[in-house]
């Protein structure tokens, strides 16, 4: 039963019921499975362009958790949806219940405030890398600096030590690590389109890896940009960029 809540889920504005204090101009919606529960993570954009994000993780087996907050959460799983309760010095400050039907997951909050209900769709997740067609590189050479891209999304957010790779996971990371890691690689005609992903990627937020070739068996010793990473993130958000309608123009490579 938990299977259909996991994966990530995009905001859907006009499904859901929001004041004009509290829209969101966009909210990526995250849940996967763990020992004995769930991981949620949320991150979400408010309409000034304040970026936020929240983490939690809760086993659904309807007892008390306490947190370093000291804010005791509860979690289970029925026919009715996924609950989460959470208190505070005995009383109920937040009750969640989210439900899936067909494409949509709708989340039900009840607190003090009020009511809320918010709607996401599901999406799927991936890592685009793009290379520039005019340098001429040879396919070894393609794939490896597109290896190069995809990897250095996660090398340059290392915080292990020398022995160790550790590096923080957002939602949309981590449901593509467990769900199947979708990679697609697309070609752009210049440096300058090149460029112009990368920082349209770094002003959205998304995770992005800029590669700069050190020339030493192409480029006659001049190093070189040769390709970029961006992801991994929702279908959509990636789309803006690179998508057939999006920012830069590609091709399939």
């Amino acid at each position: 039963m938990l299977e259909t809540y996991l994966g990530a889920w995009v905001l859907d504005p006009a499904a859901s019921e929001a004041s004009d204090d509290d829209a969101l101009a966009r909210a990526v919606h995250c849940l996967m499975p763990t020992a004995d529960g769930v991981w949620l993570h949320v991150d979400w954009t408010e309409a000034d362009g304040e970026r936020s994000a929240m983490s939690l993780t809760v086993p659904l087996d309807r007892q008390p958790h306490r947190q370093p907050s000291g804010v005791e959460l509860l979690g289970w799983l029925d026919a009715s949806g996924l609950h989460l309760e959470a208190r505070q010095g005995g009383a109920v400050v937040l009750r969640a219940t989210r439900r899936v039907l067909g494409d949509a997951l709708t989340v039900v909050e009840q607190t003090g405030a009020g009511q809320t209900v918010t709607v996401y769709r599901r999406s799927r997740v991936k890592q685009v890398m793009a290379y520039r067609r005019d340098l001429k590189m040879r396919k070894g050479k393609i794939a490896a600096q597109c290896a190069h891209a995809s990897l250095g999304v996660f090398t340059r957010s290392d915080r292990g030590p020398a022995d160790q790779l550790v590096v923080p996971l957002d939602g949309a990371a981590a449901v593509w690590l467990r769900r199947g890691s979708a990679k697609v690689v697309l070609s752009v005609e210049s440096e300058a389109d090149l460029l112009r992903i990368h920082e349209a990627a770094r002003e959205r937020g998304l995770p992005t890896s800029l590669i700069t070739d050190a020339g030493r068996t192409e480029f006659g010793g001049v190093p070189t940009r040769t390709a970029v990473a961006v992801g991994p993130a929702v279908v959509g958000e990636i789309d803006a960029i690179t998508g057939p309608e999006g920012l830069v123009a590609t091709k399939l490579a």
